[in-house]
């Protein structure tokens, strides 16, 4: 029989988010971590995190964070990836985490068993739990287009190119002529790092997109949004499209190309240098990717460029590899089960596994509350798990917030953050739960 307790995997913001909640609400639980130290992908440590000494948060200092654990206020707006692993882990001490941890064990298999989980470590201990959190990320797993001209993606033929989770320093570019395939928020970065050293820097794009500064009007972006008044999507994306165009202005004239969609419906590109090294000529826009031989690439718009080093920041594959896929809501490399949470399979949950346009990391308190009274509910409560189940079932809970997103795997299944909130709030509501996941005391675990 399982023991009344809860396996987390992942010992990153997630994992001990989830943590800190089960311990406030008496429930017992044990962490696997396969790293030797807390801090998930910003464990810079770990030979596999995708993060590079000049990475930042994208959400800003106040409204990233542990819920009651707040970042220091002489911080930066955007703290650097060593403030953000250093504040993962004195979170992690101050809250009584790592007697509840398993450092440098990870998860090899979990079964399900009639009355919980039967889960496999990378050291060979076979455990029984009650309930399983997968909260091991979603970074971690580089996806790799084929290219016509690389061969296939697990043995590229006669090419440079590597993905952006490779990049650890600078220096790497030095004396080189570097393209940079993509411009997501790692591709902008690893460009504009690449200025200060490479010979020449080129950015292979499928469109062009909203560039949406970090500072507006002398604060951050997200803290400007949020202390804008309230609108419908329609004035918001308008009143916001007309401010960008005073703030970044028409970025087709450095070669970038016009958006082919409004603003909101990607992803959000958040960044200042990228913009200035536009406008200074440091950065070379230039279109999609017909083939890649060696270092030699063409592009659909016929033209054909050599290079030294190919960077392809195009994204992770979300990938939950101890369970069985066939246990999960998979659509296309992605996972959108009900609020992002509740998979159909009993005593999981799925916490870290979420595409929105604001703060994760600051999403996983109340992600992580839900859990855990619902996993409170199924060890005390039947008549409340029940309940639980019968709305998962019959509710619908749309978090789109009204975003027609760009048709692409990435937004599958893509939620706005307000409005992902707000169904987290009604879901609450329904269940007549508190409405704070706060610890029962401030010195609680």
């Amino acid at each position: 029989m399982a023991a009344p307790r809860a396996c987390i995997v992942g010992g990153g913001p997630a994992g001990l988010t989830q943590a800190r909640v089960l311990a406030s609400l008496g429930i017992e639980y044990t962490i696997f971590e396969a790293a030797e130290d807390f801090g998930g992908l910003w464990n810079h440590d770990n030979p596999a995190s995708p993060i590079y000494p000049s990475a930042h948060l994208i959400s800003s200092r106040d409204k990233s964070g542990f819920q009651d654990y707040p970042m220091p206020g002489d911080w930066a707006d955007y703290p650097s990836a060593g403030h953000i692993l250093r504040y993962i882990r004195d979170f992690a001490q101050a809250r009584g985490l790592y007697a509840h941890a398993r450092l440098g064990e990870g998860v090899e298999k979990a079964v399900p068993t009639e009355d919980g989980w039967e889960v496999t470590t990378t050291k060979g201990a076979t455990e029984r739990f009650r309930w399983l959190i997968a909260a091991n990320g979603s970074n971690w797993k580089p996806f790799m287009p084929d290219w016509p001209g690389t061969g296939a993606r697990s043995e590229p033929k006669n090419t440079i190119v590597r993905h952006s989770s490779t990049y650890k320093s600078v220096t790497e570019f030095a004396g080189k002529r570097v393209l940079v395939i993509g411009l997501g928020n790692s591709g902008v970065d690893i460009a504009c790092d690449a200025t200060h050293l490479a010979d020449s820097v080129t950015v292979s794009v499928r469109r062009g997109y909203h560039v949406v500064p970090k500072m507006i009007l002398g604060k951050p972006a997200d803290v400007f949004r949020d202390d804008a008044p309230p609108l419908p999507l329609p004035l918001r994306r308008k009143f916001f499209e007309i401010l960008l165009r005073f703030l970044v202005g028409d970025l087709s004239r450095y070669g970038m190309p016009k958006p082919d969609h409004r603003l909101l419906e990607t992803h959000p590109l958040l960044s200042d240098p990228f913009v200035h090294h536009l406008r200074h000529g440091d950065i070379r826009i230039t279109g999609d990717i017909a083939a890649i031989n060696g270092g030699t690439v063409s592009f659909t718009s016929g033209e054909e460029d050599r290079f030294d080093d190919i960077i392809a920041a195009t994204g992770f594959e979300w990938e939950i590899p101890y369970i069985d896929p066939a246990l999960l809501p998979w659509d296309h490399g992605r996972l959108h089960p009900p609020l992002a949470i509740f998979p159909e399979q009993n005593n999981l949950f799925l916490l870290s596994f979420v595409e929105t346009n604001g703060s994760s990391f600051s999403l996983f308190n109340e992600m992580a509350w839900i859990i855990g009274h619902a996993i409170h509910a199924g060890r005390d409560q039947p008549a409340e798990a029940e309940k639980l189940r019968t709305i998962l079932k019959t509710t619908h809970f749309d978090s789109t917030g009204g975003l027609r997103m760009v048709a692409s795997n990435r937004h599958v299944g893509y939620m706005d953050n307000a409005a992902y909130r707000k169904n987290l709030g009604r879901l609450r509501r329904m269940m007549g739960w508190p409405k704070t996941g706060r610890p029962q005391s401030p010195d609680a675990p």
